[in-house]
């Protein structure tokens, strides 16, 4: 079988508004896919992150997704949009062997994966491992060519919701104007401002995770909005994909994405906080970034 690494983020590491504000809502885990006969005889003995050294008997074919947790998690589960980062190993079904070795991931739970596969981890948490069996036509959209069933096992490290979840703060002045879709998404409004002379920054929303130190890699959704033209120059909530930041103290050391000397704004922050920070270009013009923080990936 050929695998297919198309479900890969980032092989090796991982991956209309509506005038409302405050936390999105809770996840709708009633649209997990269930458990089943063929993957609840799936066992998996081998450490976490590494091999899982899953068996089971074969041939294991099933016509619709089915899913078990074989370790549960700890935290709140992340729904629809939500990333987890870990690792996760492919095997056929037909043979019940490896379909290729384990692989290091970080993947959104977005509608664009096969429905059992979306479904089996829409409320996934950290240090939780799933197995997951899909049918052939599910199957052949992950491993191309595959003959049958395959089986997924799943070691989720870290769990990362779409959106910061932390409490709203009061506005402050001098700043674009901020609003939320249902979903967590900022929409921005820079109205008549002029662009400031010096870059500053101001909480929108607190967490009440970890505190963000230099050196840390972040995982954040960012909307980028010019103060010349007023329109979004870039966004990873468009992407499908959040952005995976180093906070470092060099202002022109950057992650792909990641604007330069923004790690000043964020270290010292908290998981779960959102902020916005306008920084000057130089020429007379400004950027905006909402940056949503909603998580810290594990030292490797």
């Amino acid at each position: 079988m050929r695998k297919s690494l198309a479900l890969t983020l980032s092989a090796g590491l991982l991956v209309a508004l509506a005038g409302c504000s405050g936390a999105p809502a809770a996840p709708d885990c009633s649209k997990v896919t269930p458990s089943g006969g063929a993957s609840s005889i799936v066992t998996a003995d081998g450490a976490m992150g590494a091999d899982p050294a899953a068996t089971f008997p074969f041939p294991l074919v099933v016509e619709k997704a089915q899913a078990s947790v074989l370790t549960e998690g700890e935290g709140d589960p992340i729904g629809i949009g939500g990333t987890i980062a870990g690792s996760y190993t492919i095997y056929d079904g037909e043979s019940g062997q490896p379909a290729g070795a384990t692989q290091a991931t970080a993947l959104v739970v977005s509608e664009g994966l096969p429905t059992g596969l979306r479904n089996a981890l829409l409320c996934s948490t950290a240090g939780q491992r799933t197995v997951v069996v899909l049918p052939n036509d599910e199957a052949t959209q992950i491993v191309a060519g595959a003959p049958g069933s395959i089986v997924m096992v799943f070691d989720i490290s870290a769990a990362f919701p779409q959106a910061a979840d932390g409490t709203t703060q009061p506005a402050q002045s001098g700043f674009p104007a901020v609003v939320h879709a249902a979903d967590g998404r900022p929409g921005v409004t820079i109205g008549s401002q002029t662009a400031p002379d010096e870059a500053k920054s101001a909480l929108l929303k607190k967490g009440d995770g970890a505190e963000i130190a230099t050196g840390d890699t972040v995982v954040v959704q960012s909307t980028a909005v010019s103060y010349s033209t007023r329109e979004v120059t870039s966004s990873t909530w468009e992407e499908g994909t959040p952005g995976v930041w180093t906070m470092t103290e060099d202002t022109a050391a950057a992650s792909a994405g990641q604007p330069a000397g923004i790690s000043e704004f964020l270290v010292g922050q908290t998981v779960g906080s959102e902020v916005i920070a306008v920084v000057p270009d130089g020429s007379g013009s400004a950027t905006a970034y909402v940056i949503d923080i909603v998580g810290v990936l594990p030292a490797s």
